[in-house]
């Protein structure tokens, strides 16, 4: 079976591709809009090209300086406001009221909202302990971020119910006091859809679709498997946990299960947040296969010529209770629990997705939470099979951008320094109506880091904005270091308010960036989010609004995931 289009999964993105805004060139390549195709070259005339375009930019290079990022990694401060980010799907208001973290497919809307009519279906029975009655309270959050929350003290609920059973061994191992209500609320399980086609010539060729079919695919450069973030998504947590369990059951934290994992991981396209992203991600069509939960795939109309194969451990939503919570509360949650397992709640449960696949089991015999938390780790240290990282952060510093926006955009890329690999080699682009190569291209060692922190201190905000330029600055530095480093994997991050008025224009860069397949991830200040959204989508990659609350704690999972 030879690698093919119809079983490369094009996963590397972390919102929706957008379609592109109209543009054509004028006769200089300069600015104008109304094409709505990104023409096709050659990586070698894109080369070609690129080499022209920058000779013409001619970027200054500053003189760098180093300095000191004093500030250290705080995972308390950089978690949002939890009621302005996370506010609450159902308010309980009895003289009793249980707060609990609900993972978002069973805390969202329509058929993802099942605890959310169960809470407010509770609520209204006015049921009463000791006299007094009693409610629950519903939080909408990726299981990974409700761990966040938990572990780092930053907001603790009452009780918490996330995909699978992992996040509790996890607390556990952290020292969270908790006790488990129920292993079950309802059934579920992660698992990997697929094309007919793919799985067909998988099964040709292997004769089953299992995890160790999958990884001879994978390694024999057969297929490209797509997962969701380990650190926020039960499924992407699942399935990497039951790959290390495969790779060395006796040890999956072994040598050699390291190494199968860099060798499984060689190829493999960027990773995303979480499964509700990667299901809108796939909606385009152009996804063969990638891991999601089984209540997900039924749902979802898209997905109906595709094929289901559950993986990894069940997701059948355990409840905890927290041992801070007030011993009333705790039998508020107790109640709840029991009225979630009435069967006609169930019986609703089913008519959503849940309960399905009841006969599929797979445990993994012996795994403590500490061991998954070490595991996370190993993904986050070799998710890339070993290739360094070649990562350019190209800044914009144009008027536009003066006051809290470039405050704010520093801000951003100090924190970001703290998640970058020592082996990753990073440099740094400013643009105004001109460019400037504030940090060449260096391996992340301490010096280096220092010359990163004392470039980003001395940005300031000044003249036009040239984005398009910056973009080729780094591309063209990018390109330059992959002859010396040419097994890592290139990606670049842009900092702007999307604002775009000097310099070459999008028509004109897109093919150039398109045929060198760099990934470009863009973070948008006070920002006009769609041109930052062309800008990603070119080889699909993210686009985040830096004006959210959550921003930081956004910018930490992605720079988990890239870098």
């Amino acid at each position: 079976m030879k690698r093919k289009s119809g079983l490369i999964v094009r996963i590397m993105c972390l919102l929706l591709v957008v379609l592109f805004a109209g543009c054509t060139t004028g006769n200089d390549g300069k600015i104008d809009n109304s094409s709505n195709d990104i023409k096709k070259i050659s990586e070698a005339d894109a080369k070609t090209e690129l080499k022209s375009y920058v000779k013409k930019i001619n970027p200054d290079t500053a003189s760098p300086k180093r300095d000191i990022d004093s500030g250290t990694i705080d995972t308390k401060a950089e978690l949002p406001d939890i009621d302005k980010t996370y506010p609450l799907s159902v308010e309980g208001s009895n003289q009793i009221d249980a707060e609990i973290f609900v993972s978002p497919e069973k805390a969202g809307s329509g058929k993802d909202g099942l605890f959310n009519e169960l809470a407010e279906a509770f609520n209204k029975k006015n049921l009463k302990i000791d006299g007094k009655t009693i409610s629950v309270s519903v939080r909408s959050m990726a299981s990974g971020t409700g761990l966040d929350y938990i572990s780092s003290e930053s907001y603790v609920p009452d009780a918490y119910t996330p995909s699978n059973l992992l996040w509790g061994k996890m607390l556990e191992s952290q020292g969270t006091g908790l006790t488990t209500i129920a292993d079950r609320t309802i059934g579920n399980t992660g698992g990997l859809l697929m094309k007919e086609a793919t799985y067909d010539e998988i099964m040709s060729k292997y004769n089953e679709v299992t995890v160790d079919s999958l990884v001879k695919a994978v390694i024999e450069d057969d297929l490209l498997l797509g997962y969701t973030n380990p650190y926020t998504s039960s499924t992407g947590l699942s399935l990497l946990t039951q790959l290390m369990n495969h790779f060395d059951s006796s040890n999956p934290l072994s040598e050699q299960a390291v190494n199968s994992l860099r060798e499984f991981q060689k190829d493999l396209p960027s990773t995303l947040y979480n499964t509700l992203q990667l299901r809108e991600v796939a909606k385009n069509g152009s996804v063969d296969i990638l891991s999601i939960s089984y209540q997900t795939y039924i749902n979802t109309p898209e997905f109906k010529q595709y094929k289901y194969v559950p993986l990894g451990i069940r997701q059948d939503s355990p409840m905890y209770v927290m041992n801070t919570a007030s011993a009333e509360k705790q039998q508020v949650v107790s109640e709840f629990t029991k009225f979630i397992a009435e069967q006609g709640n169930q019986d609703t449960a089913s008519k959503y997705g849940f309960n399905q696949l009841d006969d599929y089991e797979y445990k993994l015999e012996g795994i403590d939470g500490a061991t998954v938390t070490s595991i996370q780790k190993l993904w986050k240290e070799n998710k890339n099979g070993g290739k360094p990282i070649i990562a350019v952060f190209v800044a914009d510093v144009s008027g536009s951008m003066d006051g809290a926006p470039i405050n704010s955009l520093k801000q951003s890329l100090l924190n970001s320094g703290k998640y970058i690999g020592d082996d990753a080699y990073v440099g740094l682009v400013s643009y105004s109506d001109e460019v400037t190569i504030e940090l060449p291209i260096e391996r992340m060692d301490s010096k280096q880091r220092s010359y990163f922190t004392g470039a980003i201190k001395n940005l300031t905000a000044d003249g036009g904005t040239a984005t398009y330029d910056g973009t080729l600055v780094a591309l063209s530095m990018i390109q330059e270091k992959l002859e010396e480093v040419p097994d890592a994997r290139p990606i670049i991050f842009v900092l702007s308010d999307g604002e775009t008025n000097e310099g070459y224009e999008f028509n004109k860069v897109a093919p150039i960036i398109k045929s060198l397949g760099v990934s470009i991830n863009t973070i948008g200040y006070n920002a006009q989010l769609d041109e930052l959204k062309k800008l990603s989508a070119i080889n699909e990659s993210a686009t985040i609004n830096a004006d959210n609350d959550d921003v930081v704690y956004q910018l930490k999972q992605l720079f988990n995931a890239e870098l």
